[in-house]
């Protein structure tokens, strides 16, 4: 993760995006599938999958995440 100081911890309206160089063309289309499917159950008022959330009604919900200052990077 990046430093605390780092710029893009306070820059206005920016978003964080996976890196997905090397990924093969089957791995992007399954991230493309879940983005589709994310945004359309978002834009019809649907529950999201258990497993695509990582954060649920203020709360990190996501195995993959920790809360707090656990990397030394994060806010």
């Amino acid at each position: 993760p990046a430093s605390k100081e780092h710029p893009w911890r306070s820059m206005a309206r920016h978003a964080m995006t996976p890196h997905y160089s090397g990924t093969t063309l089957d791995a992007q289309a399954r991230y493309a599938a879940g983005v589709k499917e994310i945004l359309e159950n978002w834009l019809n008022q649907k529950l999201q999958r258990q497993e695509y959330l990582i954060v649920d009604k203020g709360q990190v919900v996501s195995p993959a995440y920790t809360v707090g200052d656990a990397t030394k990077g994060s806010t």
